[in-house]
């Protein structure tokens, strides 16, 4: 009796607890229509581009805020305000039909102003010039505070180059037919440093933070410097934080005192990563689509300075051409040193020592994997965020088989390689706009000694064009050759040589097949040129599409070149747009081959932009 009590009681608050949730559930009203009514010079598009306030759809229904419409209005009027048109009004109402919301913006736009002039006064450190290009004041153009008013920090900033710490910059606009703008400029005195105070560095001695100062006192402030200080700081690899913050000095407006805060790392972690990424598997191809994991143990101050050193354990491997397995394990152990200073001069160095032992594509499992171990020392220069220029020595030794042969070889090579980037893009991972260069040239033996004795040199230009709002135009070229290798000699166990086929470079063909020996096994050359054109557009929620073609050409030969060898594949992606890298799935068929042949289709997985 007592438990049939129970459970009624727990049938009734379950049954109570269901009707709550269906009618709280049944109280949200979601976005049926959004109707914009006046809107006759700025596109209805970039309207709704400007909301938070959403259409619902089948995919995606979107409840209704009345303080995000409201909020939505400002954004409106802000948009129209930009765009020249200061009378602008933006009334918002709602009608709820059968529990849906229907939004009305009613845009009243007035007249639209343009710059007539700009009269600047007080400057003299900076042009008129400089200053309308900061404020993107245009003469003739649609006048637009809401941008001169955002860029006016701007213009400060660049006055702290100059050692003008205190400026002063007031905008006045008369407003007639068109708009006349004044300007007035108080650039205040030159300031300079007098001293500075460091604060949050641990177990470690403060010279190992005022060499990577750019400045010193006496020094008439510069932000450039200060910027360089602390990107330099944060260089070291242990810090996770470098803020400089100027103080005045007491009875002095032409000095200041310059406060270093900083914030370091744990020196001591454990650290581990994995999943489907770019693996650079072999020397000579693109980097492939991979599964890979690695566990590190790091000490970011080695013995009290500012020496990084790691170990590391990786494990990786390529998926079949039919992605249902896992093929072709590679196993690597390393250790690193790096320090920002080498031989008293800063010059950022890192010296590795490494191990590794992977299998060659075709390879039997009877057959022994290529075992790879090595020296190498690299100096790398930043040039900004992301462009840099990279020598290196690198000393290895290998021993394996080319593809179906039984012949073991020893292997020793000694290079020195110089490789950069200089990278002109807005996004390192989503560019809409911009360019790459890439180049790679490396002496293998030579004066350096070694088994191997040849050249190679690799350019490449990335370009990225956005077309229309998110639409992009991608463009790929990578032009590369091979001096002095002797192919009766030189079996090419790390596929040093150049190679195609696959999610990296054309997708119509399966990895690194682009062309293949007797044996259907990947066959290298020493000239390749390669190009890849894609639009990539979004489509709905996270996802986006884009459409290719590939193109390129393998040859041994350097007196016959030309454009009639370049064999094409076309296709299309689906792409998810995740807030790491974007995953792609892409499909893909040489063009010679028939689109309705299906059994030619190529299916290519990749992580991240095939660029």
């Amino acid at each position: 009796m007592l438990i049939n009590l129970h459970y009624n009681k727990f049938l009734f608050l379950l049954v109570i607890y269901f009707m709550s949730c269906f009618l709280f559930a049944s109280q949200k009203k979601t976005v049926k229509t959004i109707n914009i009514i006046g809107a006759e010079t700025v596109k209805e598009s970039l309207i709704l581009t400007a909301m938070r306030t959403k259409k619902s759809t089948l995919f995606s229904p979107q409840e209704f805020d009345s303080r995000i419409l409201r909020l939505d209005a400002i954004s409106i009027k802000t948009l129209y305000i930009s765009n020249g048109f200061l009378e602008v009004s933006v009334e918002d109402s709602t009608r709820i039909v059968d529990g849906e919301v229907h939004v009305f913006l009613k845009i009243s736009e007035g007249k639209q102003y343009f710059l007539h002039s700009v009269e600047i006064q007080g400057n003299q450190t900076l042009t008129d010039r400089a200053i309308n290009k900061i404020l993107e004041f245009i003469p003739k153009k649609p006048y637009n505070p809401v941008k001169a008013n955002n860029n006016l920090a701007l213009v400060k900033q660049e006055y702290e180059y100059y050692g003008k710490l205190i400026s002063s910059i007031i905008i006045t606009d008369k407003i007639g037919d068109s708009v006349h703008v004044q300007i007035q400029v108080e650039e205040g005195p030159d300031v300079y440093i007098d001293t500075f105070f460091i604060e949050g560095f641990q177990n470690l001695s403060e010279d190992n933070v005022t060499r990577e100062i750019a400045f010193k006192s006496g020094d008439l402030y510069n932000k450039g410097n200060i910027d360089l200080t602390k990107r330099r700081i944060l260089e070291t690899g242990v810090f996770s934080f470098a803020g400089i913050t100027p103080l005045p000095v007491a009875g002095s407006d032409t000095t200041v005192n310059l406060l270093i805060e900083l914030r370091q790392f744990t020196p001591k972690q454990w650290s581990s990563e994995g999943g489907y990424f770019p693996i650079e598997y072999y020397r000579g191809v693109e980097p492939m689509p991979g599964i890979g994991g690695e566990i590190e143990w790091r000490n970011r101050s080695l013995a009290g300075s500012t020496t990084n050193f790691s170990t590391r354990i990786t494990v990786q491997g390529l998926l079949s051409d039919d992605y249902l397995y896992l093929i072709y394990p590679k196993f690597g152990m390393d250790m690193d040193f790096s320090n920002q200073w080498f031989l008293n001069r800063r010059i950022p160095t890192k010296i590795g020592i490494f191990y590794e032992t992977f299998s060659n594509l075709g390879q039997e499992e009877s057959e022994s994997p290529v075992t790879r171990y090595g020296l190498q020392v690299t100096n790398r220069k930043m040039f900004g965020n992301y462009s840099f220029i990279e020598t290196g020595l690198h000393w290895e030794k290998f021993i394996g088989s080319e593809n179906n042969s039984e012949v073991q070889e020893e292997i020793e090579q000694r290079t020195f390689k110089i490789k950069g980037l200089l990278d002109g893009s807005d996004d390192p991972l989503f560019p809409h706009n911009g360019y790459r260069l890439t180049g790679e040239v490396s002496q293998t033996g030579g004066i350096l000694g070694g088994t191997r004795d040849y050249v190679k040199i690799d350019f490449g230009l990335n370009k990225y064009i956005q077309i229309y709002r998110k639409i992009v135009l991608a463009g790929r070229l990578k032009y590369g050759m091979i001096f002095g290798w002797n192919e009766e000699s030189y079996n090419d166990v790390q596929y040093e040589k150049f190679y195609m086929g696959g999610s990296s470079s054309l997708r119509g063909w399966d990895m690194l097949k682009f062309k293949t020996d007797e044996n259907d096994m990947p066959d290298g050359k020493i000239i390749r040129l390669m190009m890849n054109w894609e639009i990539r557009l979004p489509l709905f929620w996270i996802l986006g599409g884009e459409v290719f073609i590939d193109g390129g050409y393998l040859t041994d030969s350097f007196s016959n070149q030309s454009i009639g060898q370049i064999e094409w594949n076309g296709g299309f992606g689906i792409i998810l747009m995740t807030p790491l890298v974007p995953f792609r799935v892409d499909f893909a068929i040489p063009l010679e081959k028939s689109a309705g042949d299906f059994s030619s289709w190529k299916i290519q997985l990749g992580a991240s932009y095939i660029f």
